[in-house]
C-alpha cells in the first residue's frame, strides 16, 4: 500500500511519469521479489483488474521484467533502469526542445489576418497569478512598463517583498523600464528609493489606493486582482492605447517623492 512507502521513496518514480500506483507496484516488486498478479494486489491493496493494466504498462517501460510466461510472475528490473529511463526522457526533452526552437520563426511568420484582434487569457488563483506575472516578465523584455499600483502595501500582502525583488532583479537584466503610479505611503516612498536600482521611476498621487494592479506594455494591458485572486490579459492595441493615455493624463499630475 501506498503507506508502506514513504515520499522519498516515491518522488524519483514520480518525476519519471509514473503514477503512484505504479510506482508502489514497482517498490512492492522491488521489495518482495517474484511476485504474481494475485500476490502483488494483497500486498499493495490494488485490485487485479488495476494490477494487469499497470504491470503491462511497467513491462513497455521495462521497470518489471516477466519470470516465466504460464502463470506469469514479474520481478522489479533493478534500480539503475531508472538512470536509464531518466537519461532517454532528457534526450527526448532535448528534441523536442530543438524542434520547437526551429520551428518557431515559421510560427512567428504566419500573416495575422486581422491586427485589431483582441485577445485575452483568464488567470485565476494565486499561482495562476504567478504566471501571469512570470508572462509579463517574457513579453516586456528591453521595453517599458507603465504600471498602476496605488497601494503598495496590498501587493505586499499577498506576495512577499522577496519575490518583487527577485522579480524586479530579471526586469533590470533584460533591459526594461518602468514608470510607476502609487497611493501616498511610507511603504510607497521606501520603494521609490529602489528606482534607481530597478531602472523605474514612481510618482504619487494623494488619494491612490487602487485594488487593482495595471501593467501596460507593448499592445498589452495586465489587469489583477489580488482580493479576487484573478487576472486578465487584454492583448490589443486600442486597449493598450487607451489606458497608456489614461496613465499619461495622472503621471501628469501625480508628484515625486522627495
Amino acid at each position: 500500500m501506498l503507506k508502506d512507502f514513504t515520499n522519498k521513496q516515491l518522488e524519483p518514480l514520480l518525476e519519471l511519469g509514473l503514477t503512484k500506483t505504479q510506482g508502489v507496484i514497482y517498490l512492492s516488486a522491488l521489495k518482495h521479489g517474484v511476485q504474481s498478479v494475485l500476490e502483488l494486489s494483497k500486498i499493495t491493496g490494488i485490485n487485479r483488474q488495476q494490477i494487469y493494466e499497470e504491470t503491462e504498462k511497467l513491462l513497455n517501460l521495462g521497470l518489471l521484467e516477466i519470470t516465466r510466461k504460464q502463470r506469469r510472475k514479474y520481478i522489479a528490473a533493478n534500480p539503475n533502469k531508472l538512470l536509464k529511463i531518466s537519461k532517454e526522457n532528457i534526450h527526448k526533452a532535448e528534441g523536442v526542445f530543438e524542434k520547437v526552437a526551429a520551428s518557431l520563426p515559421l510560427l512567428e511568420s504566419l500573416p495575422k489576418l486581422n491586427s485589431r484582434k483582441t485577445d485575452i487569457v483568464y488567470f485565476e488563483g494565486a499561482e495562476k497569478i504567478r504566471e501571469a506575472y512570470e508572462k509579463e516578465l517574457d513579453a516586456c523584455k528591453n521595453t517599458e512598463v507603465l504600471s498602476f499600483v496605488g497601494s503598495i502595501e496590498d501587493i505586499y500582502e499577498f506576495f512577499p517583498e522577496t519575490f518583487w525583488k527577485k522579480w524586479n532583479k530579471t526586469f533590470v537584466q533584460q533591459k526594461s523600464s518602468s514608470r510607476m503610479l502609487v497611493h501616498k505611503s511610507e511603504a510607497a516612498q521606501e520603494a521609490a528609493r529602489h528606482d534607481e536600482e530597478y531602472k523605474r521611476e514612481t510618482r504619487y498621487l494623494e488619494n491612490f489606493p487602487l485594488k487593482l494592479n495595471i501593467d501596460v506594455f507593448n499592445n498589452t494591458v495586465l489587469i489583477l486582482s489580488f482580493y479576487d485572486k484573478k487576472a486578465i490579459w487584454i492583448e490589443s492595441e486600442v486597449a493598450a492605447s487607451s489606458y497608456r493615455i489614461m496613465f499619461e493624463t495622472f503621471w501628469g499630475l501625480a508628484k515625486n517623492f522627495e
